[in-house]
């Protein structure tokens, strides 16, 4: 049996008798964490002489962000340990050779979720016409900053935030509840919710349009992963192509420009 079906999961909590508060508390974890990330990134700027380090910070958040995803992972490790799980076993897969034969897959899934990728970008017009999102146009990067916005930080954002929303949070709550599309509801809601904090700029057109388009963006995440075969690594491999757009949209683009 998978260690982390639901069916699995419920068998194990009763066995060790494990609550299940600790899931729907760490719900929010994410966009927590991404407030903390820009909050340090700040703190850094400030003492660094800056007259504007909250707003330096948000031009830097395709940096400061993986301080956010390595958080997450220390989080998870531990959570999974009261399980006596690791976190390569959310996953979904046993060897290198299983995971590279589902990541073919990548391009199928990149068709599936494009229509989330598709409404986000209509919202995102329709707020700010042809102009570019302040979550894009903000970005202002040295040239080693672009260079980690393009190698790093779209690898490992993308796993954890897979791991941390479908691989943990998903089965867990489908376990608790018995229920299946009302946890997908739930975890595209926090999903959406998380990206007020990426980055976080105090206007009220901006933090509405990013939580419409970020949730849009996202619904069909969890919607193909349900009924497909629950395959993460395919699934990682198409959110890694549109993040990797992101950080060159932001990153990259402009400079290319000059």
């Amino acid at each position: 049996m998978d260690v982390n079906s639901p069916s699995a999961i419920r068998s194990r909590y009763a066995e060790l008798g494990l609550s299940w508060w600790p899931v729907l508390a760490v719900l929010p974890a994410r966009m927590v964490f991404c407030f903390l990330s820009q909050g340090l990134a700040a703190a850094y700027f400030f003492l660094a002489g800056s007259a504007e380090p909250w707003h330096r910070a948000a031009q830097s958040w395709l940096i400061h962000t993986t301080i956010a995803d390595v958080l997450c992972l220390v989080l998870l490790a531990w959570l999974l340990r009261r399980e006596g799980l690791r976190l390569r076993q959310l996953f979904g897969v046993t060897t290198w050779k299983e995971g590279l034969r589902q990541l073919r897959w990548t391009p199928v899934y990149l068709l599936l979720v494009a229509p989330g990728a598709i409404a986000a970008h209509l919202i995102t017009t329709a707020f700010y016409g042809s102009q570019l999102p302040p979550m894009v146009s903000i970005v202002a990067l040295p040239p080693a900053g672009v260079a980690y916005s393009m190698l790093v930080w779209p690898l490992v954002w993308v796993i954890t935030e897979q791991l941390f929303y479908l691989g943990y949070l998903l089965p867990r709550i489908e376990a608790m509840t018995g229920k299946t599309w009302v946890p997908v509801m739930i975890i595209i809601l926090f999903w959406g919710l998380q990206h007020v904090a990426i980055p976080f700029i105090g206007d009220p057109t901006y933090l509405v349009s990013r939580v419409l388009a970020a949730t849009a963006a996202v619904s069909l995440f969890p919607v193909v992963y349900v009924p497909g075969g629950r395959r993460l690594v395919p699934l990682m491999g198409a959110h890694y192509i549109a993040d990797l757009s992101t950080a060159f949209l932001a990153a990259v683009l402009p400079l290319l420009e000059r």
